[in-house]
């Protein structure tokens, strides 16, 4: 096997992995936070890694050094362990993003022989504390309730737990592991979870930010108001926000924008369909790729 699993994710593994490019969110998987899983080049002292996330469902190349890279050997890892991976999950696609711009180019090169699909991510983060809009009102007929240990016995019975349920444990590998380090909110009517804001990744200091409002209560505010009190919780800590969402989905953009977050930077991701067999005729060239 060209690269080796890491069944032991923790701190000092995220020491030697993430980067000031890194994306938080696979950072929260290598620190050991998030759920997920790691093929690396060395087990011991690695410089570069495959991490996979449970709840994207796509990988991050992340790693300080790259140009030791064969990417024959790679593509061939990919096309074997990786891809068998991904069907054992029944997932019919290869979704990856990289820490580095330079990166991105060498492994969709790599990966040319697939019909590839890109698209943009953008980061936003609250630049200035003094800048969090806490002006947000509730609308009116919903109760706000936060995200503990009593959350199953709480809401079990209501529309939409079951979902909210799984996507937590997929993010975090348990409840009891996002009552640990999570924090989050949902807003109720009558028999309902009708929104909810809470963190789906967490590195060092960084709170990665998940939203969602359920039809018919969309376009009410909710998701605004939801995440206003989050981030006073999260800055009140000395923490800091990460929100990251698709160039085209305006309406995440306009939450952001609204609860007092600016536009950090964009960077891009892409996939292929598993079920499109590849025609490869590519010949790779290598140097350092930092």
């Amino acid at each position: 096997m060209y690269l080796h699993r890491i069944s032991q994710q923790d701190k000092s593994l995220a020491e030697k992995i993430v980067n000031v490019n890194s994306d938080m969110m696979y950072a929260g998987i290598v620190s050991g936070n998030n759920a997920g899983e790691i093929w690396a080049d060395d087990i011991l002292n690695p410089a570069f890694c495959m991490v996979w996330s449970e709840y994207l469902e796509g990988f991050h190349f992340m790693g300080s050094r790259y140009d030791h890279i064969d990417m024959t050997k790679l593509q061939t890892f990919i096309q074997g362990t990786i891809i068998q991976f991904l069907k054992s999950k029944n997932i019919d696609y290869f979704e990856f993003s990289c820490d580095s711009k330079a990166w991105m180019p060498i492994i969709c090169e790599m990966l040319s022989g697939y019909e590839l699909s890109r698209a943009k991510q953008y980061v936003y983060k609250l630049a200035n504390k003094s800048k969090l809009n806490i002006d947000i009102m509730l609308p009116v007929g919903y109760d706000v309730f936060e995200i503990n240990e009593n959350f199953v016995d709480k809401f079990e019975h209501m529309e939409n737990y079951e979902e909210i349920q799984c996507d937590i444990i997929k993010v975090w590998g348990s409840m009891t592991k996002f009552t640990e380090l999570g924090k989050g909110y949902v807003a109720t009517r009558n028999n309902s979870i009708c929104s909810i804001a809470l963190t789906r990744f967490f590195y060092k200091d960084i709170h990665s930010i998940g939203v969602e409002t359920y039809d018919p209560h969309k376009k009410k505010g909710l998701s605004a108001f939801l995440s206003m009190i989050l981030f006073k919780d999260i800055i009140g800590n000395g923490e800091n926000i990460w929100w990251d969402c698709m160039e085209n989905n305006i309406a995440s953009q306009r939450t952001a924008k609204k609860v007092g977050l600016t536009f950090d930077y964009e960077y891009e991701i892409a996939w292929f369909d598993l079920n499109i067999a590849p025609v490869f005729e590519t010949r790779y060239s290598y140097g350092n790729f930092n």
